[in-house]
């Protein structure tokens, strides 16, 4: 792997991790248009680092505050008390945990292909795209702080269809917690905190396959992956909750639907 593919591929996943509009999908659309070869799994580790870092980082203040608010639980952090957004962060994870540990590695390997990607990217886009007809014809938006067991479970069981290629976990959880009624900065901030277990628990099972699989990238491509999909996810992480404060999601939703059009009409010529 050479530095320039480990810096175009770091790029694409730190973008489109946390943009509504699927990392795993572009990956492989990103490989199929240039003709690069699968990284590896030591490449998926390092990817994964850095952007498990940069939601860290950009996130550092909220969650230091819930990590010193947890023995008190007096101080609310975006709406909710530390022990609370814990509480609901964990009962937003389980549905993926579940999920993804039935059928992610038997789905990644049978649709990981730049027709499956066009398709599902949209699905994605229309997905967006309902979520955002729905809350400009509903009542006033929520915040955060009306998250109930019962909404984080179903945006955890809504965030379950991006073990496929081409579905966005951070869309669809917006998708479900603005369909409830949350706002689109309130569904974008609890679809960060749901990443972070979400990313961490796919590095997780990243490295305990590497342990089996290790890979052929060298280390100087590695650390370039790293700190590219760090300073990238950090870059697109600041933009979303830019962009949600009053703007609407439907450019993602667009960009979605063209993207998987694009993909679709260039299999079908048989590019």
């Amino acid at each position: 792997m050479s530095i320039v593919e480990a810096i175009v591929l770091a790029v694409v996943q730190g973008l489109t991790e946390f943009l509504p509009i699927s990392s795993s999908g572009h990956l492989i659309l990103a490989r199929w248009i240039f003709g690069w070869e699968d990284p590896g799994l030591d490449f998926d580790v390092a990817v994964h680092i850095g952007t498990l870092a940069a939601i860290l980082f950009a996130f550092r203040r909220e969650i230091w505050r819930v990590l010193r608010g947890l023995r008190a639980d007096e101080e609310s952090v975006d709406g909710l008390r530390p022990r609370r957004l814990i509480w609901l962060g964990v009962i937003g994870t389980l549905p993926i945990v579940i999920v993804g540990g039935f059928f992610y590695e038997t789905l990644q390997d049978e649709l990981r292909s730049a027709t499956t990607a066009g398709a599902l990217l949209l699905v994605t886009g229309a997905m967006i795209a309902g979520a955002e007809w729905r809350l400009r014809r509903s009542g006033p938006p929520a915040a955060l702080d009306v998250l109930d067991k019962r909404r984080s479970l179903a945006i955890g069981i809504a965030q379950c269809p991006a073990i496929l290629p081409g579905i966005s976990r951070s869309g669809m959880c917006i998708v479900a917690a603005m369909s409830l009624g949350q706002s689109r900065e309130a569904a974008a901030r609890w679809a960060f905190w749901l990443s972070i277990p979400s990313l961490a628990g796919a590095g997780v099972l990243a490295v305990a396959a590497l342990i089996d699989e290790r890979g052929s990238v060298d280390d100087a491509a590695l650390i370039v992956g790293a700190l590219v999909s760090f300073a990238t996810a950090l870059i697109a992480i600041k933009a979303l909750l830019w962009l949600v404060r009053g703007r609407s999601l439907a450019p993602f939703a667009a960009y979605c639907v063209l993207a998987g059009v694009a993909a679709l009409i260039a299999r079908a010529a048989g590019a």
